[in-house]
């Protein structure tokens, strides 16, 4: 399984939103809460009949319904005249910069879920060991 261009995608999405908090974008709260509107949301809707059963899919795909939910919290808040709250939430100690770390990690969890040989999973653990997103 390659999770590599979903997360690149996750990482477009938050770069976008980003630009939406500093004044540069047309996001919305709206759009944000569609967690199956954006290409993460359509790949997990696409493996949910080979994953769904796994408990990491299952945790990926609540961490990113609360990730979009807390995007578009921060679109509310930068919409009131809060901009500085907002902005203050992709930063290192803000809580969707929290929440995208965890679906970044949710995701090698069912990568390594996914994988069947043995030979395979210890691979992985060493790539992901050495691997930083």
């Amino acid at each position: 399984m390659d999770v590599g261009r979903p997360l690149r995608a996750h990482a477009a999405w938050v770069a976008h939103l980003r630009e939406t908090l500093y004044g540069h974008g047309p996001l919305t709260a709206g759009m944000a809460i569609a967690d199956t509107q954006c290409e993460l949301g359509q790949w997990l809707q696409r493996r949910e009949h080979a994953y769904g059963h796994l408990s990491a899919f299952k945790e990926l795909k609540q961490i990113h319904t609360a990730f979009h939910r807390r995007a578009a919290y921060c679109l509310q808040l930068a919409a009131a005249g809060r901009r500085g709250e907002a902005i203050a939430e992709t930063e290192e100690r803000g809580e969707l910069r929290r929440l995208s770390r965890l679906l970044a990690a949710a995701f090698h969890t069912l990568q390594l879920a996914a994988v069947t040989s043995p030979d395979e999973r210890r691979a992985f653990r060493t790539l992901a060991d050495v691997c930083e997103l």
